[in-house]
């Protein structure tokens, strides 16, 4: 089970402003909301991470109660088509998407050592 996700988009050295990053960090957003309504049909949590000049796009997406594996992948199908399709028509071309995972397994407790 998937409880967060952390994606980052990253462009190096490209040429927007601050006031473009925002609007089109806010864009993004709305894409991965749409991606999220459609795969998993529940609420996700969206929080900003530190991010250096040449990330674009840094964020924690978290699910109550947490994700199989089967719709993580196709909520990151979705995810990556609709952010391809945006970098395609804002003409922003080599842009890396990295998704980090956070999984745990049902049933398996921590023991303290």
């Amino acid at each position: 089970m998937i409880s967060t996700i952390n994606l980052k988009c990253r462009k190096d050295n490209h040429d927007l402003n601050a006031r473009e990053e925002r609007i089109f960090e806010v864009f993004l957003l709305n894409l991965a909301a749409q991606a999220n309504a459609c795969a998993t049909k529940q609420n996700m949590m969206l929080n900003p991470l530190e991010k250096d000049r040449d990330v674009l796009f840094h964020h924690k997406f978290s699910f109550h109660p947490a994700i199989s594996t089967e719709v993580y992948e196709e909520l990151k199908s979705g995810i990556e088509n609709r952010f391809s399709s945006a970098f395609k028509m804002c003409e922003l071309e080599q842009i890396e998407m990295d998704f980090r995972l956070n999984i745990y397994f049902e049933g398996v407790e921590e023991h303290p050592s």
